[in-house]
């Protein structure tokens, strides 16, 4: 079984799950939520988690932090330490669309498929701004 969990500072993490399910309905069930407040150390996270994927070898734990380097990233990132565990820094609605939709395998043993993931979120940055619609028309665009 594959358990995918998006982890961040404050609610992101849970706004996030609720604009995919949005998109995706009931398959958004399988995302499962951590957001650390002030109050809260990742540790603490990181502790409990530790013994559900001890006790889980069979199943695959993906983990999808908001901010690459930040201190959920850091500390979740000890999980790697786990076979079946990976980990992604710098989580947008792009990877996890794709994870949902487009990832049925496991992706823990499966590096081209942790890079396709990443290039879905670069993939799915782009930027408008007053320059880029102000293009004058040429007569070939009628």
């Amino acid at each position: 079984m594959r358990k995918i969990v998006i982890a961040s500072h404050g609610e992101f993490a849970r706004g996030l799950k609720n604009s995919v399910e949005m998109i995706v309905g009931d398959l958004a069930k399988e995302i499962d939520t951590y957001c650390l407040y002030p109050s809260c150390s990742p540790r603490d996270y990181t502790d409990q988690m530790e013994a559900v994927i001890a006790s889980h070898p069979e199943d695959e734990f993906i983990f999808l932090c908001d901010v690459k380097g930040g201190s959920v990233h850091t500390a979740v990132s000890q999980l790697c330490r786990f076979e079946n565990v990976v980990v992604f820094g710098g989580v947008n609605m792009s990877i996890v669309l794709d994870l949902l939709l487009s990832t049925p395998e496991r992706i823990c043993v499966n590096p081209a498929i942790q890079e396709r993931l990443v290039r879905a979120g670069q993939e799915g940055l782009c930027v408008t701004n007053y320059q880029k619609i102000q293009k004058p028309c040429e007569e070939e665009d009628f």
